[in-house]
């Protein structure tokens, strides 16, 4: 269908349904296109549709009719696809069924195939079951004859192990009871070992006990491990002439401020500070030249009590102030001090060396620090000078305990406790000879601040070696030490007639 305007130079024509076209090349021209055209006179253009039959507005009447047109076309074209479709897709689901009833039927037939199969199997089985039954039958019996075998022979067996038991239960038994009887014999041997050995271990202890105090020894050993290390790393630092050198110079202000002590407490303190400040430039300068001056302090000092107090006792006093000012700001020097204090008395431990009857005598006084007055002919210095110089280690060891601090002066180290751990120790052993003179010189220095530490107990314990040291000690040979044991004596009645215990004075008697 072909529509002409005469005032409308372009032509029209609707899409085939074929056509691979898009409707929008078809649709007619927007009024900006009809503007763009050759103008038109519209008054006779209105003029010509009136007369035509037409409405006012023919671009519009077109549009209309063209959509008519297109809609029943395409209609029509799209109810013959659908029917095309459906008439294939009804064929396409006979072909499927068609094929579904060929597989049924082929299936069918197999599953008949094997049921005939199984028929077939059955009977057969049927044939197997019975030769599997008599076959069951046989091996049925054979088992019942088999397991009436082995029962037979299994009591046959059981007899024979019952009575192996037996026999071996019987042999168990006469072992058992033989062991049993060593058993008893080896317990009462080790018995009588073990009481044998209590015994003989508590006649050592005994022995051991009445010759050393354990607790004083360990004191003694936890002291003189700090001599042992200086031996061992220290000492052998001295072969360096230099360090030797060094140490050398320093020890002329030890020895010096040793000789000039005094028994006033200004000199002491003087002479401490000295001391003390000396030492103490040598620790900032050298850790080990330190500790030669702590060794050679500690040698040099307990030779001045030896010399000083066996020529007047006092002397103990300003040296045992002297000793706890030092001991006490100089912690380090405890070790030394102490250590070789009771190596140079050992009745400090006390340790009398007597229980090992392997020493000869000779062998004993070496250990008990007894020292040659001729060397070169052997002659060792006798009991009495002996006591005597271990008498004066005892009594500064007595002073040392019982000193008190001055005011703002640091806490004593070794107090007044100590002096009576000692006496306990030595009064818990058997007396010896010169067990009087040691007890005595420790009294003459400490009695009295035992008295105030002790108000109680020492009393007693004056009472008690008065009754028990001074007569149970050994007289020595020679008589050496029965003047000891009457000053001994003396002293302690003189405290009990008097109250006042006649000690030794700190200072030199005022001449008149």
């Amino acid at each position: 269908m072909v529509v002409t305007n005469a005032c409308n130079s372009m032509t029209y024509s609707f899409p085939d349904s074929d056509s691979e076209s898009d409707m929008e090349e078809y649709l007619p021209v927007n009024d900006e296109q009809l503007n763009s055209s050759t103008p038109i006179d519209l008054y006779e253009q209105r003029s010509n549709l009136i007369h035509l039959g037409c409405s006012g507005n023919l671009i519009e009447e077109y549009k209309r009719l063209t959509k008519l047109q297109l809609n029943k076309e395409y209609n029509n074209a799209d109810i013959i696809k659908r029917n095309e479709h459906q008439k294939r897709l009804k064929e396409e689901r006979e072909r499927l069924l068609s094929r579904q009833r060929m597989e049924k039927e082929q299936e069918i037939q197999k599953l008949k195939t094997l049921i005939s199969k199984l028929e077939t199997i059955e009977i057969e089985n049927e044939d197997e079951d019975k030769r599997f039954e008599e076959e069951l039958k046989r091996q049925r019996e054979l088992v019942d004859n088999a397991i009436a075998y082995d029962k037979k022979k299994y009591e046959a067996q059981s007899q024979q192990e019952r009575a192996r038991k037996e026999e071996e239960e019987k042999k168990k038994e006469e072992e058992a009871k033989k062991k049993e009887d060593e058993a008893k014999r080896k317990e009462e041997n080790e018995v009588k070992e073990k009481e044998k050995k209590e015994r003989i271990s508590k006649l050592l202890a005994q022995k051991q006990a009445s010759s050393v105090s354990l607790a004083g020894l360990e004191e003694y050993k936890q002291y003189y491990k700090k001599i042992e290390h200086y031996k061992k790393n220290i000492k052998p630092l001295l072969e360096n002439p230099d360090f030797r050198k060094k140490c050398f110079d320093a020890r002329r202000i030890v020895k010096r401020s040793l000789t000039q002590l005094q028994y006033k407490h200004e000199v002491i303190l003087d002479k401490y500070r000295i001391l003390h400040n000396h030492l103490m430039n040598i620790k900032q300068q050298s850790a080990e030249a330190f500790e030669v001056m702590l060794n050679v302090l500690s040698k040099a000092f307990l030779l001045q009590v030896k010399q000083e107090i066996n020529a007047t006792p006092f002397a103990a006093y300003f040296l045992a102030r002297f000793a706890y000012l030092l001991c006490s700001t100089i912690p380090e020097l405890q070790d030394y001090l102490m250590g070789r204090l009771m190596k140079r008395c050992p009745y400090l431990i006390p340790q009398y060396h007597d229980d090992d009857t392997s020493l000869s005598q000779d062998e004993i006084k070496a250990r008990l620090r007894y020292v040659y007055t001729d060397k070169e002919k052997g002659v060792l210095e006798s009991f009495l000078q002996h006591a005597e110089m271990q008498k004066c280690y005892v009594m500064f060891y007595g002073a040392l305990c019982q000193t008190i601090p001055d005011p703002g002066q640091p806490p004593n180290p070794f107090p007044i406790k100590n002096a009576w751990i000692w006496l306990a120790r030595i009064c818990n052993m058997p007396p010896r000879e010169i067990t009087p003179v040691l007890v005595l010189g420790l009294l003459e220095v400490a009695t009295i601040r035992l008295l105030e530490a002790y108000p109680h107990q020492t009393p007693k314990l004056l009472r008690l070696i008065r009754e028990r040291i001074c007569t149970d000690s050994p007289i020595c040979k020679g008589n050496d030490n029965v003047a000891s044991i009457e000053r001994l004596k003396m002293f302690i009645d003189d405290y009990f007639n008097t109250g006042r215990p006649q000690c030794v004075p700190e200072s030199l008697p005022s001449v008149l």
